[in-house]
């Protein structure tokens, strides 16, 4: 389930597969202990690496980088020397060999050599609570690639998950009621030392939907920096709309003595563009105070896309303001005050040179099937990639997209039956959609045929098909059914990995593989057609 923690996941699938919390728990947290252990451990040693002579040089890079010493101590700044000195630190305080290469912070080689996995790096502990150590950052102090490098993914850490400087700045979040979000390492330290101590980091180039769901969890007003590259990318705006989605869905009424409002308030995204070939330490070291200025005036999200896909598309033709309208729509939608609402309406009406009557016909005709329970698969298909992702949490998320997947195929006359060569069917979830699916990959026809099938199948095939599970634009079907396909996969890998997890280091090998490939699923991207 996207909207939930990787833990999350696999405690949902253990009920699921019958294992008790018990059980669950007590393996979880056997690992979880000797990772906050090495984590711990680890993390003295770095820092004092950093202040020793090995660390001389990573010191001098710091200073050039204008960070003084006391932001190094603040957030823990180390450096892990060349070779294996790390390793064998953890050795000589007694941590095993195979959990120092198992929890990310040693390989092996094909010779048997072990290397720190953060060799000649200058090190940035991440952490979401004080002392609690969740995994880290490296940058490389020589030629050698990549430049950045985060702790692999274990059940403490996940890079998409975590918020870098959210141990620092969460009071101060809670105080403003403003977050401001940034992308790197640097940048937090930075705006930290001068004075703007609400900043965090994704550490990546768009947020996820679990970081939005932390952000939302303390403050009810975000500012998101994003540099020129991404401003209008096809990649921070399928993130907007995933995270804003989070942040409407979880706008919540602050208690009374928290701040000095108790009452409901709106959820307020806002976004800066940064000037070109500028990153927010740059901005901050070369004017604080319009770094300031550009916050406050910051643009509302609407407001934001309005004015960036304007620059993107041609406003002159009737296929662009359909595009711009497409986009924009479900971030309306999401909007729950009507007076806002009717304030972006009536902004997007300017932009395009349309009346608002028909910006919101348009947006009423969409929105009425959309919200329309009576039929769930259509509404999946209604905004295919986005839908995937918001499956209600009381719902079986692999049983309604092995539903809508079914759905589809039997909807769609004459689909290639090669999209499902080398995916495995025994992946769905429900045994009537199974059934079905190994029908129709064997049959050379249509499997409506009543003679063709068994009796008690004829009748589910009847309840799946339907004509508006119909896509007349084929590369649409074609991005829906990958979609679909890629996220079952990632389901079922995720409750198989459930059993794995009950002896974790007996099943290393096969979790990591599985952990692997789930990542790679999270990270292809297929088209969105609009």
């Amino acid at each position: 389930k996207e909207n939930i923690s990787f833990i999350e996941s696999l405690k949902y699938f253990s009920k699921k597969l019958g294992i008790s919390d018990k059980s669950f728990n007590s393996s979880r947290s056997k690992i979880l202990e000797e990772i906050r252990k090495i984590n711990n451990l680890a993390v003295n040693f770095f820092k004092h690496s950093l202040f020793s002579d090995k660390g001389a040089l990573t010191r001098d890079y710091l200073k050039e980088r204008g960070i003084t010493k006391e932001s190094a101590l603040k957030f823990n700044l180390g450096y892990n020397p060349k070779g294996n000195e790390l390793y064998n630190y953890l050795i000589s305080s007694g941590i095993e060999s195979k959990n120092i290469i198992d929890f990310g912070l040693a390989s092996e080689n094909s010779k048997g050599d072990v290397i720190d996995f953060f060799s000649e790096r200058l090190i940035f502990p991440i952490s979401e609570l004080k002392d609690n150590v969740l995994g880290f950052g490296g940058r490389i102090m020589s030629d050698k690639n990549p430049k950045y490098i985060n702790t692999k993914k274990n059940l403490l850490f996940d890079k998409g998950s975590v918020l870098y400087g959210l141990d620092q700045a969460a009071e101060n979040i809670r105080d403003e009621d403003e977050c401001v979000l940034v992308e790197g390492y640097t940048d937090v330290i930075t705006a930290h030392q001068f004075g703007f101590k609400n900043v965090i980091a994704s550490m990546g180039t768009a947020i996820t939907i679990y970081q939005a769901n932390k952000i939302s969890d303390i403050s009810n007003s975000v500012v998101i920096a994003l540099d020129s590259d991404q401003a209008g990318s096809e990649a921070t705006l399928n993130a907007l709309d995933k995270s804003w989605g989070v942040f409407k869905s979880n706008n919540k009424e602050l208690p009374a003595g928290i701040t000095n409002k108790s009452i409901k308030k709106n959820f307020n995204l806002r976004i800066v563009t940064l000037p070109d070939n500028s990153d927010p330490d740059d901005f901050i070291r070369n004017s604080s105070e319009k770094w300031k200025k550009s916050i406050l005036n910051a643009s509302p999200i609407v407001e934001y896309l309005i004015e960036s896909l304007s620059n993107k598309f041609d406003l002159s033709t009737a296929e662009g303001k359909e595009l711009i309208e497409e986009i924009i729509r479900p971030f309306i939608s999401k909007e729950k005050n009507p007076y806002i609402q009717d304030q972006y309406v009536s902004m997007l009406s300017k932009e395009l040179n349309v009346s608002e009557e028909r910006i919101k016909a348009g947006f009423d005709s969409k929105t009425k099937r959309f919200n329309d329970n009576s039929n769930r698969l259509f509404k999946l298909k209604e905004n295919s990639f986005n839908s995937f992702q918001t499956i209600p949490d009381d719902k079986n998320r692999l049983k309604i997209l092995s539903e809508y997947l079914t759905g589809i195929v039997l909807s769609n006359k004459n689909l290639n039956k090669d999209l499902f060569i080398d995916w495995d069917i025994e992946m769905i979830d429900d045994t009537i959609c199974k059934q079905i699916l190994y029908k129709w990959s064997k049959e050379d026809n249509s499997i409506e045929n009543e003679n063709k099938i068994e009796e008690n199948l004829y009748n589910e095939i009847n309840y799946f098909q339907s004509d508006k599970l119909i896509f007349f634009d084929n590369e649409k079907l074609i991005n829906v059914i990958s979609q679909c396909k890629n996220d079952i996969e990632r389901e079922y890998l995720i409750a198989k990995n459930v059993i794995l997890m009950l002896d974790y280091q007996k099943n290393i090998d096969e979790i990591n593989k599985i952990e692997n490939r789930i990542k790679i699923l999270d990270n292809t991207t297929i088209k969105k057609i609009y």
